[in-house]
């Protein structure tokens, strides 16, 4: 071999890594084999490479890390730099959002250690909405009444007209409980130790009284005092005289609806009037351990009764 052709030899090897020619020498085939870690005879002498794997054509291989083109006689060319996988995404929880206790979630019957004593009535502006979130009051027994059966004690909270009162314990002394003057609105009220009443309807309107809870009256849990619409659900009462009265020998007429209690421990009735126009409806309801019977009214027809379950 002269000069000339051992110069073209080194000039091809620097450019090729030295798998250049099939015309001089059968060294350059076997070679060839071993570019792009996975190169084919077949292929046209191009290394053909797996993803991320270094290709050695020759003794200078060129970095592949995709599958490469077809070579030529000088050598398969490296294929070109494949993408990286897209990094995967977590995505965060949605954040929780505060709401009041739903009517039947119900706060804590037992009355709390850090109960706050209240020495006068705590008033509800007409038209205003008050949510306590659970928190418990009880009145100071010497300047509001220590929640027995004397008259004229005075009420922990009194709701003006169109007034709304959400999630409160009310402890033990109650005095009075709560007082309504005109049309008002409660969900989840707990009377831990009813006091002389556990709510009195003061003025006429309408009360919707809606989830709770109340124990432990030696005479009625609900005084109605004016004409008025009554609704209370999804509430529990237990040891009693009665659960709701009307004054006694009044006229007026009332209208009463449960729905969705349960009523146990009663030692007279759950509801009494003295008037010919009241009437009462109870539905959905379950009792127990009644006095002397459901209701205690002049006619049997103003009561209206479905779907009520003893047990």
């Amino acid at each position: 071999m002269n000069r000339t052709a051992l110069v073209f030899l080194a000039e091809m090897a620097v450019l090729g890594g030295v798998g250049c020619s099939t015309e001089t020498s059968a060294e350059p085939q076997m070679i060839l084999t071993q570019s792009g870690s996975g190169a084919s005879i077949n292929s046209g002498w191009g290394g053909s490479s797996t993803a991320g794997v270094t290709a050695t054509a020759g003794t200078a291989g060129i970095k592949s890390t995709a599958k490469g083109n077809a070579g030529n006689k000088t050598g398969g060319k490296g294929g070109a730099s494949g993408k990286g996988g897209k990094g995967g995404t977590t995505a965060g929880g949605t954040g929780g959002t505060e709401t009041s206790a739903a009517p039947g979630d119900g706060c804590p019957t037992t009355e709390p250690s850090d109960c706050e004593v209240v020495s006068e009535t705590i008033i509800i502006p007409a038209g205003t909405t008050r949510d306590y979130q659970c928190k418990c009051f009880k009145a100071n027994p010497i300047t509001m009444g220590n929640g027995n059966q004397s008259e004229n004690q005075s009420p922990v909270f009194q709701l003006q007209n169109g007034a709304t009162l959400l999630n409160v314990i009310i402890g033990s002394p109650a005095a009075d409980g709560i007082h309504c003057q005109g049309d008002a609105t409660l969900e989840n009220i707990v009377w831990t130790d009813i006091g002389e009443d556990a709510m009195t309807i003061k003025e006429k309107g309408t009360v919707i009284l809606n989830g709770g809870y109340a124990a432990n009256s030696e005479d009625k849990i609900f005084q109605i005092n004016a004409e008025s619409t009554f609704k209370v659900s999804k509430f529990k009462a237990v040891t009693a005289g009665k659960f709701i009265r009307q004054n006694g020998n009044t006229t007026y007429k009332i209208t009463v609806e449960i729905d969705n209690c349960d009523i146990s421990n009663m030692y007279e009735a759950i509801f009494r009037t003295d008037s010919s126009l009241s009437t009462v409806k109870m539905t959905n309801t379950r009792y127990s351990n009644i006095g002397k019977q459901l209701f205690i009214v002049p006619n049997s027809s103003q009561v209206t009764e479905s779907n009520n379950t003893e047990y």
